[in-house]
């Protein structure tokens, strides 16, 4: 007999992988080490200067957020799952926590190609672990995940433009970084 897993397990880790992936992405933007401003101007300018970072932030949460909130809507019960299932979960989920090191490597760098196409290659994988949930979803879940199947799709091709468009770029100066 194929080995069972909890279901109920798998949700609550895959929940705080989100969670502390989510909240890893904004510790990314932060003022200069030592940065002691003299007047609100001061303040203000340095903050200004952190608008680049925001940008991957905002994308990437928004990305985990989708991807989470659409896992979790085909959750139907709490019946065990099986190995393949939870084998992509834990892809799935490695993806998920490289999210914050990706965002990191674009907001510092998003003027260099390499920089996007570390990021592109992240959404790939969590593109690819989705079709894999897909196809090893507890028969009780396989026709929502199918429903799931065009975001997948959809993460794929914002990869690949995002490479496409990048590899296009010529630039001689990196955004100013803090």
């Amino acid at each position: 007999m194929a080995a069972m897993y909890s279901r109920r397990r798998l949700d609550g880790l895959a929940d705080s992988i989100y969670g502390v992936a989510m909240t890893l992405l904004v510790l990314e933007i932060r003022l200069p080490e030592g940065f002691e401003p003299h007047s609100s101007q001061d303040l203000l300018d340095a903050l200004g200067a952190l608008a680049p970072k925001f940008w991957p932030y905002v994308l990437s949460f928004a990305v985990l957020g989708g991807r989470w909130r659409s896992v979790v809507k085909d959750r139907t019960g709490h019946e065990p799952v099986g190995q393949q299932y939870v084998n992509w979960w834990l892809i799935h989920l490695l993806m998920v926590t490289f999210i914050p090191f990706s965002s990191m490597v674009m907001g510092r760098y998003a003027s260099l190609p390499p920089a996007v196409w570390v990021y592109a290659a992240n959404l790939a994988g969590l593109s690819v672990a989705g079709w894999g949930l897909a196809v090893s979803a507890p028969e009780a879940e396989r026709a929502k995940v199918g429903e799931n199947r065009g975001g997948v799709v959809m993460l794929l091709i914002s990869a690949a433009l995002a490479v496409a468009i990048s590899s296009t770029r010529r630039t001689t100066r990196p955004w100013p970084s803090s």
